[in-house]
């Protein structure tokens, strides 16, 4: 794993804040290797995305050497960080429903996990 290298995009108007935040929860769960103004780039790799939902603009989703990590610019808060050590505990990283049955159909969409995934 260590050699696949992901990227979590930033948003234009991410605040030094908002890039010190995002570059420390990430890099809680595996080695962040670069920074630049619109993007993190660390040890993972990507498995999907999915968006707009409630409050955030976007979310991304890795897998890690040691377990699975979802990444989201939430409007008010900003960036969002979750770790689970399997897929199918990451969508339980969120309170509200709507969020966790989005991430789990999409872990379900890119075949992560097993399931039929919910159909439009």
């Amino acid at each position: 794993m260590s050699e696949d290298i992901a990227e979590f995009p930033l948003p234009f108007d991410a605040t030094d804040e908002e890039r010190a935040a995002a570059r420390r929860e990430i890099g809680k769960y595996t080695r962040v290797v670069a920074e630049e103004k619109r993007r993190l780039r660390f040890e993972g790799r990507a498995i999907g995305q999915t968006g707009p939902i409630h409050r955030f603009q976007y979310f991304r989703i890795y897998q890690l050497a040691k377990g699975f990590l979802v990444a989201g610019h939430e409007l008010r808060e900003g960036i969002t960080v979750c770790h689970a050590e399997s897929a199918e505990a990451l969508p339980k990283c969120f309170a509200n429903e709507g969020i966790a049955e989005f991430i789990a159909d999409e872990l379900r969409f890119r075949g992560v996990i097993k399931g039929e995934h919910a159909t439009a």
